[in-house]
């Protein structure tokens, strides 16, 4: 019997086709390599300007500089739902790693106890935590109330008289605690932001704000606002003058966060990879001026630390919220 030799290119296409079964076998990428195979993209909730926006491009542009990936990091805007859509979006998307979000804590420990998400904020896989924002009182340079102590003085002298700009969950939380805490009333107005409260406050429409030391920082530093109070367990560096609460009497620590999330169970490579990458962004000089321009206090911590301190603030908030 005669056989015919095997042509090499075919010879070859049956090898190439043998690896890419191998390849399949063994869950492989399907465009082969290691992660990422592709660019990643990162998924911010709110629009492009926003203040979580200009955090997340100046990390970004960061990463993109150190180019650890290998591929490069786009940022995408998933605006809507008081950022529950673009969270969603995260949350759903592939557990490749090749989708990321950097997210408020808010649609992760506050609006799952107000509205049903179609995500579980629990399996969440957190890769780190970037920035910090403490919350305010903030009241107009003219206003009469110096501190905490005057404007307690004050409410319990008159009852719902003085009015409170607050509005996310994040302000009318702990404007709700304070109340609490200090056995006070306020006439309580909803605005949509920092920007909103800012404005109502420079036209003397508001007596007090709550609001983020970001929002805040402009206006502070031209001596048009003042600040009452911050709700942080020490003082700021970014403003050390501001009393705590805690220094002036009223235990009222309240923070929101900013936290760099992927998809539920993605695979620990990945996750090691994609953490790395972050966390040495976060870290870096360029990113802590960028942030420090924002009023916004680096935090850099990991995944597990950042996810436990979203966990017991979800606690504390289903306290807070319950009917």
């Amino acid at each position: 019997m005669t056989t015919r030799p095997v042509p090499r290119r075919v010879a070859l296409c049956s090898v190439v086709a043998a690896g890419a079964l191998v390849v399949a076998a063994c869950g492989g990428p399907p465009g082969g390599g290691t992660f990422p195979t592709r660019d990643v993209q990162v998924i911010v909730p709110y629009p492009a300007g926003s203040s979580i926006d200009t955090t997340t491009r100046a990390l970004v542009e960061v990463v993109n500089d150190q180019n650890e990936l290998g591929r490069r990091v786009q940022v995408v805007n998933r605006e809507g739902g008081a950022g529950s859509v673009g969270t969603t979006a995260v949350l759903n998307a592939n557990a490749d790693g090749h989708t990321v979000g950097i997210v408020p804590d808010g649609p992760l420990t506050l609006i799952p106890h107000t509205e049903e998400v179609s995500y579980d904020p629990e399996t969440v896989t957190v890769l780190g935590e970037v920035t910090t924002s403490p919350i305010m009182f903030v009241v107009p340079a003219s206003s009469p109330y110096q501190g905490i102590e005057d404007l307690v003085a004050a409410a319990k002298a008159n009852p719902e008289s003085i009015t409170m700009g607050d509005g996310p969950l994040n302000y009318a939380i702990p404007a709700e605690k304070f109340e609490q805490l200090t056995g006070t009333r306020f006439r309580h107005v909803k605005f949509d932001g920092d920007q909103a409260t800012t404005t109502a406050l420079l036209g003397d429409n508001l007596d007090v704000g709550v609001m983020q030391l970001a929002g805040a920082v402009a206006q502070l530093e031209s001596g048009k606002l003042r600040a009452l109070g911050i709700a942080t367990a020490e003082s700021v560096e970014l403003a050390p003058d501001i009393r705590t609460f805690t220094d002036q009497g009223v235990d009222l620590e309240w923070e929101a966060y900013n936290v760099v999330v992927a998809p539920p169970d993605l695979p620990d490579d990945v996750r090691t990879k994609l953490s790395d990458v972050f966390s040495a962004a976060i870290q870096s000089p360029e990113f802590t001026a960028a942030a420090t321009d924002l009023g916004l206090v680096v935090s850099g911590a990991d995944g597990e630390t950042a996810k436990k301190r979203l966990t017991d603030k979800a606690a504390e908030a289903a306290d807070l919220l319950a009917p």
